[in-house]
């Protein structure tokens, strides 16, 4: 069997509030995604989708993370933002949720995604 192209294991998320405790918003998530997979993350609102997919794109520097998320054999959880650009910035996307600013009402939803 292969490895995975994306390994999430254990992620943990939370934010601090101004005299307050970090609340974590996502708690121990895990998942492997290897290639030629389509994963989804589904959920009722507020469950931390979003958070979790910023979190993997190094969008949430204000956050506290922990656990692993491994490309390859790479750990990009734990990597400098620079370094996480030249790592991650060629295997990731991300598509955001208001579609009419993120994506091409011209163009394919294939070509823009490829």
């Amino acid at each position: 069997m292969t490895a995975p192209l994306l390994q999430v294991q254990d992620l943990t998320v939370a934010f601090s509030a101004r005299d307050a405790l970090p609340q974590r918003v996502v708690h121990g998530i895990s998942f492997d995604l290897f290639a030629g997979q389509t994963l989804a993350l589904v959920g009722e609102s507020g469950c931390g989708k979003s958070v979790t997919e910023l979190t993997l794109m190094g969008l949430l520097p204000e956050a506290h993370s922990t656990g692993h998320v491994l490309l390859g054999s790479t750990d990009i959880l734990h990597t400098t933002p620079r370094q996480r650009r030249q790592r991650g910035g060629p295997a990731l996307a991300m598509v955001f949720q208001d579609p009419m600013s993120a994506l091409n009402p011209v163009l394919t939803i294939g070509s823009q995604l490829v």
